[in-house]
């Protein structure tokens, strides 16, 4: 869960540590944990794109992750302007 919760951020821009709502993010992926997911990559994805969700409620938009490629959508910019 925790390296789950460090890619979510990475894929965010975010301290795994001190972002505001790094709490939040733990707890969508303890309970995706709980609920049966296990693939860490899966677990990253699905909670990043629910912060953007989340964000987009706001006004705030960026395209989806995609799951089962977190390592390869890291290394790209993913914000849209």
């Amino acid at each position: 869960m925790q390296r789950a919760h460090n890619k979510a951020s990475l894929l965010l821009d975010r301290c795994p540590k001190t972002d505001a709502r790094c709490n939040e993010l733990a707890r969508v992926i303890m309970t995706m944990f709980e609920s049966g997911i296990r693939d860490e990559d899966d677990l990253a994805a699905m909670a990043a794109n629910r912060e953007l969700n989340f964000l987009a409620v706001r006004g705030y938009f960026q395209k989806p992750f995609p799951f089962g490629h977190t390592e390869a959508s890291l290394s790209e910019p993913r914000t849209e302007h």
